[in-house]
């Protein structure tokens, strides 16, 4: 075990053992905390991942023997670091940590993604089981439970976690929506979308963007552009949002919306999916015929990710252009 997980460990383990569970920072401790929590965060989307690390651990090593919410999260943060840099074992080892302080089901269900990534499914499925036993019927979560096992070949064995979250007790809008949502990865599609209309009569602005999926998959174009029209203004579109819908777009061979969602993407505060989007919209330029935009954010690209060698080959097309 590394020290900076060593160190990790040991703050966790220190609030397992009942000393200061939490308290009070002085204001200049708490401000510099935060400071290196969000510069760490920065780091992730930028892929500065060594960088990233660094900044959680000075966070981390201002809290020694007291932890709460602020130090899980950055752990948490921490975690998604070690992992994207390629330290799986090591991001493995801070879940443990977590795990081992509080059992968090958000914990429980992260390793068990890294257990399957590892070929190691049998531990993969222990974990994601025990995610949602003790998660307090968490609709995001048995959602995602769903998609790894999809994405591992194992679909049925994710569908019943949909069939069990679409009997969570609850009316409201926001339930409404979530049950549209997995109605709709059921494959019923006007079930999906009654459901999705009595979410956003309910005022849950958020089920304009699932709608609009919805209606995407049943050939109405202009209603899915007029319901993501309606989410777009609601002010609560995130990156993974008009990614997703980006792709979408690329997929139906409309690059001109596709390179709109994309740039709209790029100019909200926090994109942790940059990486993602910005070799989308390297391709979307290329399609409308913008080399000189699509050379320029390649550039871009080359320096935010130098080890990146995936896009060599569209560089070396670019630069010919």
């Amino acid at each position: 075990m590394n020290n900076k997980i060593k160190c990790l460990c040991e703050v966790l383990l220190l609030a397992a053992l009942c000393i200061t569970l939490s308290g009070c920072d002085s204001e200049e401790t708490q401000n510099t905390k935060t400071a290196y929590r969000q510069y760490g965060i920065n780091c992730i989307e930028e892929g500065k991942y060594d960088e990233a690390l660094e900044a959680f651990q000075k966070a981390l090593d201002l809290s020694v023997g007291k932890v709460g919410e602020t130090e899980l999260d950055i752990c948490f943060y921490k975690a998604e670091a070690l992992y994207k840099s390629g330290k799986v074992t090591e991001a493995v080892e801070v879940y443990d940590a977590i795990i081992d302080y509080n059992e968090d089901p958000q914990a429980y269900y992260l390793r068990g993604c890294l257990y399957f990534g590892q070929g190691q499914s049998e531990l993969g499925i222990k974990d994601l089981s025990t995610a949602a036993n003790k998660s307090d019927k968490d609709y995001e979560l048995y959602i995602g439970i769903y998609q790894t096992f999809k994405a591992y070949g194992m679909e049925d064995d994710g569908k019943k976690y949909l069939n069990e979250a679409l009997n969570f007790n609850g009316e409201k809008a926001y339930d409404n929506m979530q049950k549209g949502r997995i109605t709709f990865l059921m494959g019923d599609n006007e079930g999906a979308k009654e459901l999705l209309q009595k979410a956003v009569d309910g005022k849950e602005q958020k089920a304009y963007y699932y709608l609009s999926e919805v209606y995407d998959a049943l050939g109405d174009t202009q209603a899915a552009d007029a319901s993501f029209q309606s989410y777009l203004e609601s002010g609560l579109a995130d990156s993974t949002d008009l990614y997703e819908t980006g792709v979408r777009c690329m997929e139906k061979e409309n690059y001109q919306d596709a390179v709109k969602y994309f740039e709209a993407a790029l100019e909200l505060e926090e994109v942790p999916n940059r990486q993602f989007i910005m070799q989308k919209i390297i391709y979307a330029y290329e399609y409308v015929q913008d080399f000189q935009k699509a050379k320029t954010m390649m550039e871009e690209y080359k320096q935010l990710y130098p080890e990146d060698t995936s896009m060599d080959k569209e560089f070396i097309f670019l630069k010919t252009r």
